[in-house]
């Protein structure tokens, strides 16, 4: 474990995000963050390689399998993420190899995927080409842990570490976020291309009711609505500024609480101060749980009553504050 890292915070990220790897990423891992997050745990150096190599390809959509030069270019970005998937995962450690032998392992198994026009796509010949390749030109850092012990402590010596260690946190992060934004830009879109529905007893894609959706005249009266509100929306907030809008918010919140609070007590909104008053005191004897023997009605009786209790408490102190409003407007009128 790295120096100045507490264990007790390594466990909890670790029960917090260990299936996404932060716990890695608070160790100073980078690559390991990376596998476990677009591994969901870790999987093997063999099955990471596959699973790249699958989302890779059918992230691609359908009708550019149907083309020469299209499956071609497929072809290339599957192996590349299956070599990539094997020299990530192989990698960790003290363990390392040009990525041009994952990669020519991976290439040498390209045409089980690319023509195969009449069977599915096989990745496991590439990912075991490539991970062969791999383990035959695997060397050994002899100086890994040295150097990693050697670095820790001249770090110890530094005057700028602190500096440096938040430069390098920084530097791990952006790593991580940018692997992340690949793997789930990949990830989504295979789902998106793939991803089927039972409508009525028949299988469609999702891709296909999503076209048909925004193709529809119900989305596009939606997105013409949207828009006149988002109109309405920005010419309030040059009139008013965005405090006004906050306001504006908290007044709708506001006034749909008390008019709940009136559909509660059963009365008009317009009602009286008395008419409130009388009611409350009405319905609040009717409601009382100790006027219930049965445990089911008591029970019943018990959440109305507190419903009506704050019914009756918003009401008065809306009230207090309507007041209060108009004292001060007549206090100080302009």
């Amino acid at each position: 474990m790295a120096d100045n890292k507490s264990l007790i915070l390594t466990y909890i990220f670790s029960l917090i995000g260990g299936l996404f790897g932060v716990h890695h990423l608070y160790l100073g891992r980078t690559q390991h963050a990376l596998v476990w997050f677009t591994t969901f745990g870790g999987f093997g150096q063999y099955l990471t390689s596959v699973f790249y190599g699958f989302i890779t390809y059918y992230a691609f959509p359908d009708t550019w399998h149907k083309q020469s030069l299209l499956s071609l270019f497929i072809g290339c970005c599957t192996v590349f993420a299956i070599a990539v998937g094997t020299q990530m995962m192989g990698t960790i450690g003290p363990r390392q190899c040009s990525f041009m032998w994952p990669l020519l392992g991976a290439i040498l198994g390209m045409p089980f995927i690319v023509w195969r026009s009449d069977l599915s796509p096989s990745f496991n010949i590439p990912a075991f080409l490539s991970s062969w390749i791999f383990e035959w030109k695997i060397e050994w850092n002899p100086t890994y842990f040295f150097n990693e012990s050697a670095m820790k402590s001249n770090e110890l010596h530094c005057s700028k570490l602190s500096k440096r260690k938040r430069r390098h946190f920084i530097k791990r992060c952006l790593i991580f976020g940018f692997g992340i934004i690949i793997f789930t830009s990949i990830f989504t879109t295979a789902i998106y291309q793939n991803l089927q529905v039972d409508i009525k007893g028949r299988r469609v894609r999702v891709k296909d009711v999503l076209i048909d959706f925004f193709k529809s005249q119900q989305f596009l009266l939606l997105y013409q609505q949207l828009l006149n509100v988002l109109r309405q929306l920005w010419s309030f907030y040059l009139k008013h500024g965005f405090k006004g809008i906050w306001t504006q918010i908290w007044m709708a919140l506001d006034s749909e609480s008390e008019r709940q609070a009136f559909e509660t007590l059963n009365i008009s909104y317009d009602a009286s101060q008395k008419t409130i008053e009388t009611q409350c005191r009405t319905l609040s004897r009717q409601w009382h749980p100790d006027k219930h023997r049965n445990p089911k009605d008591k029970a019943k009786a018990e959440a109305i009553f507190m419903n009506i209790q704050q019914a009756c408490d918003r009401l008065s102190n809306e009230r207090k504050r309507r007041q209060l409003i108009n004292t001060q407007k007549r206090e100080n009128p302009y």
